[in-house]
């Protein structure tokens, strides 16, 4: 499942997160919950003098593909695709790092069933425009108001870090290659003419081209066998770094298997992209007390100098319980993280995500954490900074509807 509309609405979403990290708006197509993590991010960043820009390039014959999942009336979709992530942090503007990493982008966009964008009007200032462009605030005057969520939107994604660009691989190491054994030719032949000015003319020129074409020749291949060598030992780095990932091979199946007793179509791409949402939200966060994805009392003051966290495409599943209608799920995430103290560095770590969620809750890719209705009143209200509801006052506890997390800890 990645067809055209699909691709041009993944396009669309990087571009806008292109403009968004060059302090643009916060992208449209991004939903409510992923506009707060990006909002968290955007304030660390700024609190530490930072700003970060962030593009990725695309090339066409990239690997891309997806998998959808239906709800009960929005329907998710977990799409990837290749591209070459480019980011550039500054501090008053001076370049601090300097970032160009082969990726695999994955994103998972929700779409509701029907959906038809319509008009909405401003109560500020009267101006009319469509609700997907609505969506943030009035672009007019800029009146910040609630509306109906325009779908489609994103609600995660993350990158999983490769190699080396495959796409480009072939056709720039030829045009290197071609550049070395023209220039190596050139260069020896004129020097096989100075060398052997005593020689007649026709010796001369016949000495001079076959030199240059064998010595370039053989120049050019011991470069190609050099940069061999090095894409070698960088694969072999890249693997040992990816050693700690063995662990999780089986997570997917394992995962599936246990949850699928009590959630026949549980999806475990919709499930990974939500645990990295939020654990991204609680990470970047400033008020994590007051918000009701998590539930825990650990210090995780260690969490405050991240400046950007991306996944390494693996998690292992170190517990898994069913107690008096809650699933307990004890996770390893593989990030791969940059940090700030002084200079960003890049650094592999591992979190060990606690999160849980009632059995009779389900898997709904439409839950939304801005609308949701009490049980005890059925008013709907914005639960993302509230543990009661605002009418009523009863209990509100997230695990009811989705996954919490109770706990993180570093792996």
């Amino acid at each position: 499942m990645f067809d055209r509309d699909s691709k041009d609405l993944l396009n669309n979403f990087t571009d806008e997160m292109h403009l968004w990290s060059q302090n643009g708006p916060l992208p449209a197509l991004a939903s409510r919950e992923m506009r707060y993590v990006l909002t968290c991010q955007a304030e660390r960043l700024k609190a530490l003098g930072l700003t970060m820009e962030e593009s990725i390039e695309h090339t066409e014959g990239e690997i891309a593909g997806g998998k959808a999942r239906s709800g009960e009336t929005i329907d998710a979709a977990t799409m990837y695709r290749e591209g070459v992530r480019l980011v550039t942090f500054r501090q008053n503007g001076r370049i601090l790092r300097k970032i160009r990493k082969p990726v695999t982008f994955y994103a998972t966009m929700l779409n509701k069933r029907g959906y038809q964008d319509h008009s909405c009007t401003c109560p500020n200032c009267g101006h009319t425009d469509m609700a997907s462009r609505m969506r943030e605030k009035c672009a007019y005057c800029g009146t910040v108001f609630e509306i109906e969520d325009a779908w489609p939107v994103f609600s995660s994604y993350y990158f999983v870090p490769g190699v080396v660009e495959r796409s480009n691989l072939g056709p720039n190491l030829k045009r290197v290659l071609i550049r070395i054994f023209l220039a190596a030719a050139v260069i020896l032949a004129v020097v096989s003419l100075i060398l052997n000015r005593d020689q007649g003319a026709a010796e001369r020129i016949f000495g001079a081209v076959f030199g240059g074409l064998a010595a370039g020749a053989a120049i050019t291949f011991f470069c190609y066998m050099f940069y061999s060598f090095f894409l070698l030992g960088k694969m072999f780095k890249e693997a040992g770094r990816s050693m700690p990932l063995l662990k999780g091979m089986r997570t997917e199946k394992k995962l599936e298997e246990r949850m699928r007793q009590y959630e026949p179509d549980f999806s475990y791409p919709y499930f990974e992209g939500r645990l990295i949402s939020l654990l991204r939200a609680v990470a970047f966060s400033d008020r994590r007390d007051t918000l009701s994805i998590y539930e825990g009392s650990q210090d995780l003051s260690f969490l405050d100098t991240l400046v950007d966290m991306q996944y390494r495409g693996v998690l292992q599943l170190l517990h898994f319980q069913v107690t008096d209608g809650v699933i307990r799920v004890r996770i390893r995430a593989f990030m791969d993280d940059l940090r700030y103290g002084r200079r960003i560095r890049r650094k592999d770590e591992n979190f060990i995500v606690t999160m849980e969620r009632d059995i009779e809750a389900g898997d709904d890719p439409g839950f939304q954490l801005h609308q949701v209705k009490c049980r005890s009143c059925a008013g709907s209200f914005d639960a993302y900074h509230r543990k009661t509801c605002p009418y009523c006052g009863s209990a509100y506890r997230l695990s009811q509807d989705d996954w919490m997390i109770t706990s993180i800890e570093r792996g």
